[in-house]
């Protein structure tokens, strides 16, 4: 099974009212999180899992192992939603959109087999379909798994959670969301979204290639533009470090209001999960 990075369980967690609980299940390329809130909005439960690279099991596989040992994920919940943090997605205005020709939008993007599965989300906030590429055999096991959750992409919840604080600030505003190996960034003027893309990072040095390159495509000033960011990131780490050195005003975003968050969450930054929080927004 994965190695367990952060378990959090409430006390008012009750595996024998999951009936009436919310569970919401993050699958990033070498994670797995989920966290269960009930209908008053009380986070309850949160866990994560990182795997382990050397197993060399497939994303589907690796779920499998999850699934079998966490006695929680086998509970039943009055609504389970499920996003993937795969990399390719475009996303189509909707008065553009045509159904049933997915491997259209991505004929220049990357290479394709006829085993190729696509999902799409409707994102209503900016009137545009979200059109990505699934891991065949991840679908298959979660969609044995969980088989009346919905699923959707990461940068279908993101873009909401990001929208909803852009527009509430004034002027331009720049996020960066960092998830397993990804640089998630988002682009906005007020509540319009200008880019929003994912860039892969191995070290610090590429991260801030690829969003300097955001800040100069835009004409973005670094020393007034703010960067607003969420995810596996502390103020102690290297990538920070290189963040503050490139881009004056550098932020963490706070968890989402209409969670609330009892006391075994003290001491947990709240940037840590904005992804996971966001997922509330997706419909």
């Amino acid at each position: 099974m994965g190695r367990i990075n952060q378990e959090i369980v409430e006390y008012g967690f009750s595996a024998k009212s999951t009936l009436s609980y919310e569970a919401s299940i993050l699958v990033g390329a070498d994670s797995i999180y989920y966290m269960v809130n009930d209908a008053q909005l009380n986070v309850l439960a949160l866990k994560t899992y990182h795997f382990d690279a050397r197993k060399n099991l497939s994303k589907g596989d690796a779920l499998k192992e999850v699934f079998f040992e966490d006695l929680l994920l086998k509970e039943k919940f009055r609504t389970t939603k499920i996003v993937f943090t795969t990399p390719h997605f475009t996303l189509v205005p909707a008065k553009f959109y045509v159904p049933n020709i997915q491997r259209t939008y991505f004929k220049n993007l990357t290479d394709l087999d006829e085993s190729t599965v696509f999902g799409t989300d409707y994102i209503k906030s900016i009137d545009a379909q979200n059109v990505y590429i699934a891991d065949k055999s991840l679908m298959t096991q979660l969609t044995n798994f969980f088989p009346e959750a919905k699923s959707f992409h990461c940068f279908t919840s993101l873009i909401q959670g990001f929208q909803k604080i852009s527009e509430l600030r004034d002027g331009l505003q720049v996020f960066l969301n960092i998830r397993d190996g990804q640089a998630q960034v988002c682009f906005f003027d007020g509540k319009e979204l200008v880019l929003a893309n994912a860039y892969p990072f191995v070290v610090p040095q590429d991260l801030i290639y690829y969003l300097l390159m955001v800040y100069e495509q835009f004409k973005l000033n670094p020393e007034s533009i703010p960067l607003s960011v969420t995810g596996s990131i502390t103020e102690d780490s290297e990538i920070y470090k290189y963040l503050f050195r490139y881009v004056r005003n550098v932020s963490f975003v706070p968890a989402p209001q209409y969670f609330r968050f009892g006391n075994q969450f003290i001491g947990i930054p709240q940037h840590f999960y904005f992804d996971l929080y966001c997922m509330k927004l997706c419909e």
